[in-house]
């Protein structure tokens, strides 16, 4: 959980759980309005449907499949946003970077869900968790990664 919110929730338990959003023209990207900072939420796109095997899909249809903040309240095995990367690396075993338009991502094993930090300039923007099953190897990430548009 992040929040409120869970992963494998459907839209409609995460409108639930938080009644004020935005999806700032993407269909599968929701910015739930907190205060000071909110979470944002990515839910499963066709695309990224289609990284895994048929038999798979039907559970993440339609699913919260990632969600992250840049509230420092929150942090993944004490790591906050405002962190550097080196520090992140101390407390997590960190995978990548994946480089995708302005940001790096870096992502690491979190029991039963994948932590996910968006870096930018060395340091951590957000940190969020995503569904451990799309984060799988290298062309799945990318997938994952780029699919919440």
């Amino acid at each position: 959980t992040l929040g409120l919110v869970r992963l494998g929730m459907t839209r409609a338990q995460a409108h639930k759980a938080y009644t004020r959003s935005s999806t700032r023209n993407t269909r599968y990207e929701e910015f739930f309005c907190l205060t000071p900072i909110g979470v944002r939420v990515g839910y499963a796109s066709p695309k990224l449907l289609k990284t895994l095997p048929v038999s798979d899909r039907k559970q993440l249809e339609k699913r919260v499949v990632w969600a992250s903040t840049s509230n420092a309240f929150y942090s993944i095995h004490g790591v906050r946003p405002g962190a550097t990367v080196a520090t992140a690396a101390k407390h997590l075993k960190l995978t990548g970077p994946f480089h995708i338009g302005l940001n790096y991502w870096y992502l690491a094993p979190n029991g039963t869900s994948t932590a996910v930090l968006k870096i930018r300039h060395g340091i951590v923007e957000e940190i969020g968790i995503g569904e451990k099953s799309l984060t799988q190897d290298h062309r799945a990430t990318l997938a994952f990664l780029t699919s919440f548009s």
